[in-house]
């Protein structure tokens, strides 16, 4: 077995409908269940981590063109997330500093482009959040 997410979502699933309902006290219930939920979130995460990489990279690379800029980072030797990770924290860096030149700028084409940026920005912290879990009730 070798599906992270499913078992991570397997182990939280379990932990919130069967074990934290049975614990005593509101600690240990609350301990269960929190553990529960973090482990399903973390599954989700897990799955999506490579698909949302590849897709701030795009993004990034992108953004690069329409300013005409040449980035000199490789693109990952594999697709394992912390080969994705590298890059995406390299090319990330040099967005930084894109968008702090186009900030000092007050031209249209600067505007624009700073816009995109914050755009990209948003869109990479929305991928990130988790989606809430669709647990039963509890008995």
């Amino acid at each position: 077995m070798s599906d992270i997410g499913m078992i991570l979502d397997r182990i939280g699933r379990k932990l919130v409908t069967e074990v934290a309902p049975k614990l005593e006290g509101d600690y240990s219930g609350g301990h269960a269940g929190m553990s529960g939920l973090m482990a399903v979130m973390a599954g989700e995460a897990w799955d999506g981590a490579a698909d949302r990489l590849v897709n701030e990279i795009a993004g990034m690379r992108g953004l690069f063109a329409l300013a005409g800029k040449e980035v000199a980072i490789d693109q990952s030797p594999s697709m394992k997330i912390s080969d994705l990770t590298i890059e995406r924290n390299a090319l990330a860096g040099y967005l930084i500093a894109l968008q702090m030149s186009l900030e000092a700028r007050e031209d249209d084409e600067a505007k624009s482009l700073n816009v995109k940026i914050w755009m990209h920005l948003m869109a990479t912290a929305m991928a990130r959040m988790p989606s809430p879990p669709d647990f039963p009730d509890a008995e």
